[in-house]
């Protein structure tokens, strides 16, 4: 299943999300339902935490050009 992220939030406000979804549910399993949710949420913050570095990166790449 493709994974659409907001790309609004940061990674910060991503994983504050993640845990919450879980601590909803603490002290026992997920259902196959909220394992796909939870894996979205997972997906979106690897992807928010990609885009971050990858901005850093060109950033320093941009800074060390002058």
């Amino acid at each position: 299943m493709p994974v659409n992220p907001d790309l609004t939030q940061s990674p910060e406000e991503i994983n504050d999300a993640i845990r919450a979804f879980l601590a909803e549910r603490r002290g026992r399993m997920l259902n196959g339902e909220e394992r796909r949710a939870y894996e979205r949420l997972r997906a979106e913050w690897l992807m928010a935490v990609r885009a971050g570095a990858g901005a850093a990166v060109a950033s320093r790449s941009c800074a060390g050009a002058q």
